[in-house]
């Protein structure tokens, strides 16, 4: 169950946004200040005073208390990979693509993580998420669209709606057409402020219907394809996920393995992380062995590398 302040919290933002006031702006209507404001509705402010309560609600219109028939907040996003390390370029990306998209309603952001296997893109996207997801009134969906497997078990546009559709919790049956179930999922986004993760795309064409038609929206899409199509046609923006330096995978192996671990065979580490060349999979792999063979030697495992 939603508590009432998480709900009070997504309630302000998204009254806000269809008001078209800044902070700065409700600020002024209600007398408060800016930053009494952004403490509340990024939830860093748990127990307001009655009388800022009434100020906002009094400000923006809304009721004394949440409507006990409100939708909802789907929050879908999986746990998030342990140890997560570095990345400060990519999650800057996104970060000003966030400060600068849905906060302003002015536009559907899509952001393409794109990088070989094993690279991290889906460590980052859900990284990034779960940093951000209060910031996204309505939840946050997520999707795995198996793009890289085989056609077969690659999921397809309909299916994919399907599920979507499912997790907004609409009303009524689900169509079986492709185009029906891409217009009841827009109209059930339309008015909404979502984060929707996409992990794992195989093309263009199978991202497209699951885009949403209207502001207020951010699409994450991670994939092994550049999704060139993506880019032109849809405005979406690269992130390109490449390999982490030394410094990084040496911390990626010591949130695995311990300091004193590492410590004690630093040029068996130094020699685990050049055969791994910078690919996080690669760095995990090889800290799952050491973890589960506690006897066995970092240099020896070192030496089974080559």
């Amino acid at each position: 169950m939603i508590g009432f302040i998480e709900t009070l919290s997504d309630e302000i933002i998204a009254a806000r946004q269809r008001a078209n006031l800044t902070q700065e702006e409700l600020a002024a209507r209600t007398g408060l200040s800016v930053r009494s404001i952004r403490n509340l509705e990024s939830a860093r402010v748990t127990q307001p005073r009655p009388a800022t309560v009434r100020l906002l609600r009094d400000a923006l219109d809304l009721p004394a208390r949440p409507s006990a028939s409100a939708r909802i907040r789907p929050m879908q996003l999986p746990l998030e990979t342990p140890g997560f390390v570095g990345r400060s370029a990519q999650l800057a990306q996104l970060d000003r693509l966030l400060d600068g998209g849905p906060r302003r309603m002015s536009a559907v952001v899509i952001c393409v993580l794109t990088g070989q296997s094993g690279i991290g893109k889906t460590a980052l996207a859900l990284h990034w998420a779960h940093r951000v997801a209060a910031r996204f009134a309505d939840g946050v969906l997520h999707l795995d669209l198996r793009g890289s497997r085989t056609d077969e078990q690659a999921v397809s546009a309909s299916d994919a709606l399907g599920s979507l559709i499912q997790a907004l919790d609409v009303p009524g049956e689900i169509p079986c057409d492709l185009a029906a179930r891409a217009g009841l999922y827009r109209s059930a986004l339309a008015g909404r402020r979502m984060l929707i993760v996409l992990d794992d795309a195989r093309d263009a064409e199978q991202v497209r219907p699951l885009l949403p038609g209207v502001a207020g929206c951010m699409v994450v899409v991670t994939s092994r394809d550049r999704l060139c199509c993506l880019v032109a046609g849809e405005a979406a923006r690269p992130v390109v996920v490449d390999e982490i330096g030394p410094a990084e995978a040496w911390e990626l192996l010591r949130s695995r393995l311990g300091e004193r671990r590492l410590a004690a065979e630093r040029e068996a580490v130094q020699r685990i992380i050049a055969h791994c060349a910078g690919i996080p999979r690669a760095l995990t792999l090889v800290a799952a062995s050491a973890a589960t063979a506690p006897r066995l030697s970092l240099d020896e495992l070192a030496a089974q590398l080559r």
